[in-house]
């Protein structure tokens, strides 16, 4: 019987996370495993050729960006999926640290060995709170040191759980991501045709293509203010820009704002929004220059297709991208620190390339170069199957629970339950309610009389967060309430 793995991801059903998680999944079929995935629900070609390859899809039913208490507090439906599903390992894929906090804590509770794999660690906040006395870092830290392994995609990252967050220094490794045969092939000529007919661009224009959410901090609006320079120089009639992504359910989403700002400076002629597209390697081929002038990144799968395919890369001096890039690229000032210079430079070379178009060519050669030796998905994979066989091969650890792991699993579960008490009462089930609340006096780090306290306040933050008022007198109206404080003051 196969080993089963199950992939663990709380990350939005978008950009590179979500190609990431595609090409393992796929990986580890190939490899022979029985294989899970539980992510947040979709529908799309990727999801589609999972099933076809007999993937089982587990859904989970909410969404990050207005739902996040959920991510943190949440332990009951991992553990549902976990015991459903009875994996022999789980790969925890994480977009930022916190990422699938609870279900960690679910396999651990579980006894179900893990590995960590971190996509993003900037930015992050080391005094991170939920207002709930549950003391994030240090628990997550020691989610960390509990994984098989844990993998981060740049060394710059690594370097961050190592230095930030105190991390011992044999945890982590690197392993960057990859990406498939198809962005290595040769551009096809007619496609490029094609496609540049389409948008109406010149065959001998220079294309400046961007793959990615449009989101704050991808970067546009240094584009966009470099493009208002150029506009003004002599070479505004060669040059183009093409924008495939969208902006929906991203938090920081300026789509709206981006196309209005098109608008507005009457750039509609040499800026093509595409929309969501799954046709990448053919918009690269159409393309002559990749430009991800970002805020905050991990590894990004974009700029790796775009060298892949042969084209010059201009991207920002931020998290792993200089690490992509090396020399072969050009990378811009980090727009965190002086956005302007990020704008003025972006232009600058801009301006420079399109009057010496043999530069596209000779750098553009050395990114393909780049990528073909570090950013194959053969390799990721290989070297994600490595890690794999290893914490199947490793013996069990007999674990000696000290007094600060016993604290901080007792709060993390305290909280949890508090959660699910507050979940409950939300939905009108008092004695669900009473039910957790009184299972959460097992962990409670308070005196009777402060954990009542301690229950009114959280209710009252958790319904500040999804914008509702919360009522203490409505638990006097409560029997199971009444009930559960006479056991508590009085022992009946």
């Amino acid at each position: 019987m196969s080993q089963h793995i199950l992939l663990y991801t709380d990350n939005p059903p978008e950009g590179g996370v979500q190609q990431y998680n595609h090409s393992i999944l796929c990986g580890l079929v190939s490899a022979g495993y029985k294989v899970t995935s539980v992510q947040m629900k979709q529908s799309n070609l990727l999801v589609r050729q999972q099933k076809e390859l007999g993937i089982k899809q587990f859904w989970l039913n909410f969404n990050l960006t207005t739902d996040f208490a959920r991510v943190l507090k949440d332990i009951q439906q991992p553990k549902q999926f976990f015991s459903t599903s009875k994996p022999d390992l789980v790969i925890f894929s994480d977009g930022w640290p916190l990422a699938n906090f609870a279900a960690k804590q679910a396999a651990i509770d579980l006894g179900i060995p893990y590995i960590t794999v971190l996509g993003v660690v900037e930015p992050f906040p080391r005094d991170f709170t939920f207002e709930d006395g549950v003391p994030y870092i240090e628990v997550m830290s020691y989610h960390y040191t509990q994984a098989k392994a844990v993998i981060a995609v740049s060394q710059n990252n690594l370097n961050i759980l190592h230095d930030i967050f105190q991390f011992p220094a044999e945890i982590g490794r690197v392993i960057h991501y990859g990406r498939p045969p198809q962005y290595f092939q040769a551009p096809v000529l007619s496609i490029r045709k094609k496609l540049r007919h389409e948008w109406k661009i010149p065959e001998n224009a220079v294309v400046c293509f961007t793959a990615a959410r449009l989101s704050k901090i991808k970067g546009y609006e240094y584009q966009i203010q470099a493009i208002k320079l150029l506009k003004e120089s002599l070479i505004w009639g060669q040059i183009y820009f093409v924008w495939a992504g969208t902006g929906e359910g991203d938090y920081y989403n300026c789509e709206a704002e981006l196309k209005a700002s098109v608008e507005e400076l009457d750039l509609t002629e040499h800026i093509k929004f595409l929309g969501r597209r799954w046709d990448i390697p053919d918009l690269l081929d159409a393309s002559d220059i990749f430009i991800l002038p970002s805020q905050v990144e991990g590894m990004p799968l974009s700029i790796m297709e775009a060298m892949a395919k042969g084209l010059i890369v201009i991207a920002s001096a931020v998290s792993g991208i200089p690490e992509q890039l090396g020399n072969t690229g050009k990378l811009l000032p980090d727009p965190n620190v002086n956005p302007e210079a990020t704008a003025q430079e972006l232009a600058n070379t801009l301006l420079d390339w399109v009057v010496n178009k043999e530069t596209l060519l000779e750098r553009g050669h050395a990114c393909q170069q780049r990528a073909t030796k570090m950013f194959t998905e053969e390799r990721m994979v290989r070297e994600y199957l490595e890690v794999i066989k290893q914490a199947f091969s490793a013996e069990p650890e007999i674990q000696n629970v000290s007094k600060n792991i016993r604290y901080l699993e007792n709060r993390v579960h305290y909280g949890s339950l508090v959660w699910d008490a507050w979940c409950s009462y939300r939905q009108g089930n008092s004695s669900a309610m009473a039910l957790y609340l009184e299972k959460s006096l097992k962990y409670t780090p308070y005196l009777p009389t402060e954990t009542v306290v301690n229950w009114l306040s959280t209710f009252a933050n958790f319904s500040r967060g999804k914008g509702e008022y919360f009522d203490p007198e409505s638990l006097n109206n409560l029997s199971e309430w009444e009930l559960l404080l006479n056991r508590i003051y009085l022992g009946v």
